[in-house]
């Protein structure tokens, strides 16, 4: 029993190294053939800057105005604070403002 224990995984890893070096040319010898070799560029799919129109930029600020401001600097979107700017005698938490 002892040695079939050690006899069937060396005969499958002694079977697994055969199987892989059959086939496979010798990286040592100057004549075998290697596939060649594929080019593929950098800037396959690559798409030119393409100038956008022109908005008026009265509209635009409208637009960011009616939306509650540009994302990420509306009021209250800090840790339960309602706005970014520290207010007189709170002192400002320190590193992620008490996260766990």
């Amino acid at each position: 029993m002892r040695i079939l224990v050690f006899a069937v995984p060396a005969l499958l890893f002694a079977g697994a190294a055969a199987a892989q070096s059959a086939g496979r040319a010798s990286p040592l010898d100057p004549q075998a053939k290697a596939p060649p070799v594929e080019f593929r560029s950098a800037f396959e799919g690559y798409r030119s800057f393409v100038e956008q129109d022109l908005r008026d930029w009265r509209k635009a600020n409208e637009e960011v105005g009616t939306a509650g401001g540009h994302a990420g600097a509306r009021p209250g979107q800090g840790p339960g604070s309602p706005t970014a700017k520290p207010q007189p005698g709170n002192p400002t938490p320190q590193g992620h403002g008490g996260h766990k």
